[in-house]
């Protein structure tokens, strides 16, 4: 036997305690770990129960109103009601949206184990940073121009005003916490294993959640105004005239075009 295979024979005697001992630690780990979970469906399993309950109910008349809203927009669009597609554009996109945060709330109630918490967690912190970046451009230049063409009521466009700044701070305010989960956690750029491993424990499922409501809330005060535009805006007599600016104001481009 040369000198390497006498060190290699040495060092495996030499670690296969330490070997055992690490095996038995990750077995008793991974018991407890079964353990609290299985202890945990048992207690939270009635609260779970009426939670997806209730959650199937919501999801019925959300998907109701997504239906109703696409509709009136594809008429819009083949209409060439502008005006009113612009809204109903926005209406759509923030059914949309809320419709996957529902869907994150029920997998976040419905997990087992703080491992598959943390796991929806950072990736509904990816859903809310994009969305908190997003609706307020959605509800910039051209939806204010389309809501003031359409006649909304001032005490309307007050509250929809209002909506849009508690939005724009709801992005102000937590850019940071979930762009950090986004970047770091959910896009996997930190290459780091050991910084990658500590943030994913650092992870709060409950401070997710509770931005996550907090948007929902808004977004829901939002469409519950763009849906009340639309019924101001459901008249023949209503569309009619927005189909004539609309298309007035399409040949008046493209005569300064010219």
């Amino acid at each position: 036997m040369n000198f390497f295979d006498q060190f290699r024979a040495s060092y495996a005697t030499a670690s296969e305690p330490h070997r055992v001992r690490r095996e038995a630690f990750l077995a008793r780990m991974k018991a407890s770990e079964q353990l609290k979970n299985t202890i945990e469906t048992a207690v939270l399993f009635r609260n779970r129960l009426r939670s997806r309950r209730d959650a199937r109910k919501r999801m019925k008349i959300r998907i109701q109103a997504l239906a109703s809203v696409r509709k009136t927009l594809e008429q819009a669009e083949t209409m060439r009601a502008l005006n009113i597609q612009t809204v109903f554009n926005v209406a759509l996109y923030l059914l949309q949206l809320d419709q996957d945060l529902a869907y994150f709330t029920t997998d976040m109630v419905q997990a087992v184990g703080d491992r598959r918490r943390a796991f929806v967690a950072k990736h509904e912190a990816v859903l809310l940073y994009e969305a908190a970046e997003d609706v307020p451009q959605l509800l910039g230049k051209q939806f204010r121009a389309a809501i003031a063409s359409l006649s909304v009521p001032a005490q309307q466009v007050q509250v929809i005003n209002a909506v849009s700044s508690d939005l724009t701070r709801f992005w102000r305010d937590h850019r940071d916490f979930l762009g950090t989960i986004r970047n770091v956690l959910a896009a996997h750029r930190e290459h780091h294993a050991l910084t990658y491993a500590r943030a994913l424990d650092a992870i709060e499922p409950l401070e997710v959640m509770n931005r996550a409501a907090e948007l929902s809330q808004l977004l829901e005060l939002l469409v519950q105004q763009l849906i009340a535009v639309g019924r101001l805006t459901s008249s023949p007599g209503a569309i009619l005239t927005d189909i004539v600016r609309s298309n007035g104001g399409a040949t008046q481009q493209k005569r300064s075009a010219a």
